[in-house]
């Protein structure tokens, strides 16, 4: 029985999968979607997606929970207020987190597909240029620990196009930084690092 129901969710992911594949796609001339798989075996990237957004829907379960309780960031533009709403929903999140690991939700497995989705666009000139981007705006360093703010006066970097093409879909609570060479998931509502993979970036 739990046999048959692995098998279906499997089958619907595969079937599926053309559309959840990445944080973004790519039209083809002919229109049609082209997301980047980096050649990968479809029942690999259907795995990573199913298990993926079990344990983001998971975070975000916590999330919604957190935020009953806390003001909303919407109702105001005070940066004070808004810094206010920031602090409380971090520490409701924090409070309820608190046994959050490392691979929580960047699991290994979910990891290796990670960076085999993102090593093709790391190689030759093109990947120069995406390290190099990496570069520009990034802050000397950021202590990776699960549940943590994320620090205040350190710079967001912006994460090339290409690498958010090849990276799993995330709800706008959610977004992804790289520093150095590590990804970091973060809570864009509460600054919090979320989770983290070392050696994202090869």
């Amino acid at each position: 029985m739990r046999a048959g129901l692995l098998a279906a969710v499997v089958l619907l992911a595969l079937v599926t999968v053309g559309h959840l594949l990445t944080a973004q796609q790519v039209r083809q001339p002919e229109g049609k979607i082209a997301p980047k798989t980096a050649g990968l075996p479809a029942n690999q990237i259907a795995a990573l997606q199913v298990d993926f957004k079990n344990r983001i829907d998971e975070y975000l379960r916590i999330r919604q929970e957190a935020a009953k309780g806390a003001p909303k960031l919407s109702e105001t533009k005070d940066p004070a207020k808004i810094k206010v709403a920031e602090d409380s929903l971090a520490a409701r999140i924090q409070t309820l987190r608190a046994n959050a690991q490392p691979g929580d939700i960047f699991t290994p497995a979910i990891q290796k597909t990670i960076r085999q989705l993102l090593s093709p666009e790391l190689k030759g000139s093109e990947g120069k240029d995406t390290k190099d981007i990496l570069k520009d705006d990034a802050p000397k360093s950021v202590p990776l620990k699960v549940n943590t703010r994320y620090p205040e006066k350190a710079p967001l970097p912006t994460v090339p196009s290409n690498l958010l093409l090849s990276l799993p879909h995330l709800p706008e609570e959610l977004e992804y930084r790289i520093v150095g060479k590590h990804l970091i998931l973060r809570d864009t509502g509460a600054d919090l690092i979320v989770d983290f993979m070392t050696d994202a970036i090869k």
